[in-house]
């Protein structure tokens, strides 16, 4: 009888105790939740003189403020784009190499050296890529890269012309954006190529594959949904940059084709203007902040739904 109360006694201090920390953590998901929203609402209510204006020449439209007070914000849209698929490409070229080499090719000892290696990019701050770029890459670049460029067929068309080449240019900003959000593509996809089941592997081997036709035809196949899901995570990273890219890409207004020359993106035009910026200039600063926020959001989503179906997709095999 001593024996069934003691038992009792601990089940419902135990209940107790759960019921203590579930209503810990609903009332801290409700206050983020609420900071979030207010943040959003405060965002869309400073925005909303130029949304509710002019919704669709902010997207479409080219110059910035001036005397009719139109602010067009696609020389900066077309920017971010840009840089970041620009980088993305380089960095899914890269990492999809860096990742296959982890999981499959480096010695175990040798993985755990390489793995932090390329997790420390990540703790690098965003100054310091600036300054990288802007003191060190930059002068390497115009000294070195961008005559070798020159000499590419068409170049003049998309490098533009090379006497007016400088250290800022959007090919930089390239650069240096794929840099960065290189370890966050290498720790997604090597997590992706690593659930990769080891009998379909085999398979391959006992059918008389090579390693080459193996990764080329099982791995990266079975993977590719989870891949362009951290490829859309990488994405999402870059085009929210702002301190380093404001260090290196210029700030020029209008709409850059000629990736040798300075251009602007959104993140980095908001900062670069924020400072003079008059009453109607903020609010279509704030409306630029919201339209950055919505890239964003949905490349979160993208590559979260492509996540998690690859997982589902992994546990099937």
């Amino acid at each position: 009888m001593l024996q069934t109360n003691a038992s009792t006694e601990v089940a419902s201090a135990t209940s107790v105790e759960r019921s203590l920390y579930s209503t810990v953590l609903t009332f801290c998901a409700g206050l983020f939740t609420l900071i979030a929203l207010l943040f959003v609402g405060n965002l869309v209510w400073r925005a909303w003189p130029i949304l509710s204006r002019q919704p669709l020449t902010l997207v479409t439209g080219t110059s910035w403020g001036g005397t009719i007070g139109s602010y067009g914000a696609w020389p900066q849209i077309f920017g971010t784009l840009q840089t970041s698929v620009g980088a993305v490409i380089i960095a899914v070229i890269a990492g999809l190499g860096t990742s296959i080499s982890i999981v499959y090719l480096i010695p175990q000892r040798v993985k755990l050296i390489t793995i932090t290696l390329v997790e420390l990019l990540a703790a690098v701050p965003s100054i310091v890529y600036g300054c990288w770029g802007f003191l060190i890459l930059g002068p390497y670049m115009t000294k070195y890269v961008d005559p070798a460029l020159a000499h590419l067929p068409f170049a003049k068309y998309w490098l533009g012309n090379p006497n007016l080449y400088t250290t800022q240019s959007v090919l930089l900003g390239i650069f240096v954006l794929a840099v960065m959000v290189l370890p966050t593509f290498v720790a997604i996809s090597r997590e992706v190529i690593a659930s990769v089941p080891n009998d379909l592997i085999e398979a391959s081997y006992s059918l008389g594959g090579s390693w080459w036709q193996t990764m080329s035809k099982v791995v990266l196949p079975a993977s590719k949904i989870g891949i362009f899901g951290a490829a859309s995570l990488a994405l999402a990273r870059a085009a929210g940059e702002t301190v380093a890219i404001l260090f290196i890409i210029g700030g020029f207004g209008g709409v850059q084709t000629h990736l040798l020359y300075p251009g602007s993106t959104l993140a980095a035009w908001i900062a670069s203007q924020f400072g003079e910026a008059t009453t109607s200039g903020i609010a279509a600063l704030m409306a630029m902040g919201v339209l950055l926020m919505i890239i964003n959001f949905l490349l979160a989503i993208i590559s979260r739904r492509m996540l998690a179906a690859q997982r589902r997709r992994m546990a099937r095999v």
